[in-house]
């Protein structure tokens, strides 16, 4: 699925400097721009360099109607060497988001040339203390262009306001509202609009079965045959197969035909009472194959929470979406699950099988096909949700293990290791939490480690992350006793 149109983040550069300090001396400048222009190519930005140093206020708002022109999203300030406070409020209100940044002095000893960390100090405390609530939102660095330590931190900021950015203009397509009694996944679609920016349409479920229909019967052919070659084995009808594959058609070109960035479609009763079949193949595959993230059961926030994932990830494919299932406490360990919906790369060794839905049809003559069957393999994992009508991220960083009890049919893994906002949390607590805070009951998993880029994305948007509530053994009440 082509997603090359989706729009670039775009950073300004600026130095500010004292003429009696040796910023040019030591080509301040001219060594950011260059820096910043490679990690550019590799971090995948624009950047609009204002290339002659600011060092009086008349060149400061000139620089600052150049940026305003360029239409950037972050500004790099960077502090060449110590800098008069006066040059920082036109700059500071070319955009609310902003870094500040210095290097360090060439020597330690002699005269100071250079001076530039107290002047991220100055300029931090002018934006938190004079600027306040009306200034912008920074993130300080220290160190030059090519240092590992300016490198990493920068890079999470770029990771972040690149998916902040998409984000803020992606569309995505629910189709057919919410499973039956989903009601703590309801959402309001223009605070989540005025919070992310990401709109949301909803589509009668009538639309998706209509396109199904038109789907060619050799391209869902040629689908088949990929997706049995994909799979260690296929324990469902060929005709199973085959609607599965018109399914994964018809919502590849309903989702690019409307521009969607993601979908969230109910999976169930109306799949199955409508086409007869269960969506899940479809939904993975469309996840590992295209990087497209599909959220099942109509959940819109777990899908803005799996695109936000993808965002964020350089992984090729897509995100999941499961359920908390099963608890080892011994082991520190939980069984994620989902009834086969999670993407073919997630899986270990034995891949990944095609079968019958192992829930749905139960207990009568139906069977509906087809979902996936899949151990995840050993790796690292990030666990997080857009909640609350976007105003709170869960962030859990974990660690998938291989175990002899391999859990339930269905697409699973066994989760160990837990962080909560990157800091260590027993089980038991991280459970307790949920809980407590009556969390929905999805969770958007991605392969890797995203805890810095999620906690970066919550602080830029404003958005809450979700705090632990150790667990008790007596009542807990959310704003009351914990």
């Amino acid at each position: 699925m082509n997603l090359s149109d989706r729009p670039r983040l775009r950073i300004g550069y600026v130095g500010v400097a004292f003429t009696s300090y040796f910023g040019e001396e030591y080509n301040q400048y001219e060594r950011a721009i260059d820096g910043l222009t490679t990690l550019s190519e590799s971090l995948d930005f624009d950047l609009v360099p204002i290339r002659q140093p600011v060092t009086d206020i008349g060149l400061a708002e000139r620089a600052a109607g150049e940026l305003r022109a360029g239409d950037i999203d972050y500004l790099l300030i960077q502090c060449a060497t110590v800098a008069s406070g006066e040059l920082l409020p036109p700059l500071a209100s070319v955009v609310p988001r902003v870094g500040v940044w210095g290097t360090p002095d060439p020597h330690q000893e002699g005269p100071i040339e250079i001076h530039s960390l107290v002047a991220v100090n100055h300029y931090t405390s002018i934006i938190q203390r004079y600027l306040g609530p009306e200034g912008p939102v920074y993130k300080w660095f220290f160190g030059h262009v090519d240092d590992d330590r300016f490198v990493g931190r920068f890079e999470i900021t770029v990771r972040a306001l690149r998916a902040i950015k998409r984000m803020s203009t992606a569309r995505i397509g629910w189709i057919g509202g919410n499973s039956p009694g989903f009601y703590n996944m309801n959402f309001d679609e223009e605070v989540v609009a005025a919070r992310l920016g990401t709109r949301v349409v909803a589509h009668d479920f009538s639309e998706i079965v209509d396109l199904t229909a038109t789907i060619a019967p050799d391209e869902a052919r040629t689908v088949v045959d990929k997706l049995a070659a994909a799979a260690s084995e296929v324990l469902t009808s060929d005709d199973f197969m085959e609607r599965g594959a018109r399914l994964y058609l018809a919502l590849e070109e309903f989702a690019l035909s409307n521009g969607y960035a993601a979908l969230a479609v109910q999976c169930w009763p109306k799949f199955q009472e409508v086409m007869g079949i269960a969506p899940c193949m479809a939904y993975g595959w469309l996840g590992s194959e295209d990087g497209f993230a599909v959220s099942c059961e109509g959940d819109v926030p777990g899908a803005l929470s799996m695109l936000l994932l993808n965002e964020l990830s350089d992984m090729p494919g897509s995100s999941t979406l499961l359920d908390m299932t099963a608890l080892d406490l011994a082991a520190e360990s939980m069984l994620m699950w989902h009834c086969g919906v999670s993407p073919r790369h997630f899986a270990n060794d034995d891949g990944i099988r095609w079968v019958d839905h192992p829930t749905l049809g139960r207990k009568s003559s139906e069977t509906y096909g087809v979902a996936g069957d899949q151990v995840f393999a050993a790796q690292d994992a990030t666990i997080a949700y857009v909640g609350d009508d976007a105003s709170e991220l869960l962030v859990v960083r974990a660690r998938i293990e291989e175990r002899d009890v391999k859990g339930f049919d269905g697409t699973r893994g066994w989760f160990t290791g837990f962080e909560l906002n990157g800091e260590p949390t027993e089980l038991i607590d991280l459970v307790n939490t949920l809980m407590v805070g009556g969390h929905e009951h999805h969770y958007a998993v991605a392969q890797g480690d995203l805890t810095d880029e999620l906690l970066e994305v919550a602080a830029w948007l404003g958005m809450r992350t979700v705090d632990r509530v150790t667990h008790k053994e007596y009542l807990q009440r959310q704003g009351v006793n914990v």
